[in-house]
């Protein structure tokens, strides 16, 4: 006995909508017929096409944010170039140890200890 594969429209007993099941063919008919049906046959390469194909809000959404993105990336560019043009101009930086600093060691103790 073969069964028809049914593709779940909304809730009925234990399945939920989108569910996939295979009924027997008189209760497959039962479950397909009339106005507003419970189930429908389900097709997979229908449901492969609907799959495969792109959402336009997301699309959108998607091309909003590489957008926002882009626009984020482009100013960390400009900073750094701004940074390293700054960093060219600039003198070399002093080494040693900065004139107004008091030495880190006390002479005094260092000769007391020898």
């Amino acid at each position: 006995m073969t069964k028809v594969i049914l593709k779940f429209r909304r809730a009925h007993g234990r399945y939920n909508r989108g569910e996939v099941a295979g009924f027997a063919p008189a209760l497959a008919a039962r479950l397909t017929r009339g106005e507003d049906p419970v189930a429908t046959v389900f097709d997979r390469a229908a449901e492969a096409q609907l799959a495969a194909a792109a959402d336009p809000g997301e699309i959108e959404a998607r091309a909003a944010d590489l957008a926002a993105r882009e626009a984020a990336l482009a100013a960390r560019e400009a900073a750094l170039a701004q940074a390293e043009a700054k960093a060219r101009a600039g003198a070399p930086p002093k080494q040693g140890k900065a004139p107004d600093k008091a030495p880190d060691k006390d002479p005094a103790r260092e000769s007391a200890g020898a």
